[in-house]
């Protein structure tokens, strides 16, 4: 596969993606379309779990804020949240309600293909931060410490809003891919697929900073270590076998609703991590090395 070329990628599974390219390429297996007066579900099954994973996380959150001295609660609080706008965009990617013109679903397909890029990558933003926090270079829970996480994310979800917008409505004709090739992007291939990765390695590198250096105990590791598989088995799913699954189900489920399952599972676990080291009444700190 090129780099930057989506067309592997997007014949294999409909990921949000996708959507900026248009009908440049459609999945070779697509699910059944289920319809309910103007609404068209065309992935009911991830549809469904994604409202399940958005009210549990959205219950994580209100959790991690009444943990009221545990470090870190309120950006904790603010990245679930984040993970929540996500899945409701992510929702709204499954349930095209908007009119019955064809020409409009594809607009409003591409727009929010433009919007789940943006979250994408200002999240995995977010999340770099949040691992930052542990190190308290600035107080957590502090006013500079909220506005430096949303401030900055704001500006990386309006700036590759941008790309992706410019990318799949041609706005400047910079970034738009040409006709003859019209699913190579190497920008959005960089931006959506690759900085997440190496975000994630970041907050695999950090944390394991604070619990190696300054905490006794390894346990919170497991929670760590259950993240990352969770999250590299449900890409794995997605990019890898969805097209499997949607053929041997005979369209009725495919990589879209594992991914979204186990993404929701790593966040769980991040959530857990982050819970097993910030216990107030834990022995497992080194207080006077560590003034977590």
């Amino acid at each position: 596969m090129r780099y930057g070329d989506f067309a592997s990628i997007c014949e294999r599974s409909a990921v949000p993606v996708c959507r900026l390219f248009g009908n440049a390429v459609l999945p070779s297996c697509y699910l059944n379309v289920y319809s309910a007066k103007s609404a068209l579900f065309v992935n009911l099954p991830d549809f469904v779990i994604s409202i399940i994973a958005f009210f549990f996380i959205a219950y994580l959150a209100f959790r991690a804020h009444r943990k009221i001295d545990a470090v870190g609660r309120r950006e904790m609080t603010l990245l679930l949240s984040f993970f929540c706008i996500m899945l409701a965009f992510n929702i709204a990617g499954a349930d095209l309600i908007h009119g019955s013109s064809l020409v409009n679903k594809a607009s409003i397909a591409s727009w929010l293909g433009v919007v789940n890029t943006a979250l994408v990558v200002s999240f995995f933003w977010a999340l770099i931060l949040f691992g930052a926090v542990g190190f308290q270079i600035m107080a957590d829970g502090s006013l500079k410490s909220m506005l430096t996480i949303i401030g900055t994310s704001l500006i990386i979800l309006i700036s590759m809003g941008y790309i992706a917008a410019d990318t799949a409505l041609g706005i400047s004709d910079g970034l738009k891919p040409k006709p003859s090739d019209p699913l190579y992007s190497p920008g959005v291939f960089t931006i959506y697929l690759v900085f997440p990765l190496v975000a994630i390695v970041i907050f695999g590198l950090l944390q394991m900073t604070i619990v190696i250096k300054f905490l006794s105990a390894r346990l919170p590791m497991v929670w760590l270590l259950c993240a990352f598989i969770c999250f590299a088995a449900g890409q794995a799913i997605m990019f890898g076998a969805s097209k499997k699954m949607c053929e041997s189900t005979n369209r009725r489920i495919d990589g879209a609703f594992f991914a979204t399952l186990l993404d929701t599972a790593a966040m769980s676990c991040v959530y857990g991590f982050w819970s097993a080291i910030t216990v107030d009444d834990s022995n497992v700190y080194e207080e006077e090395e560590y003034k977590f």
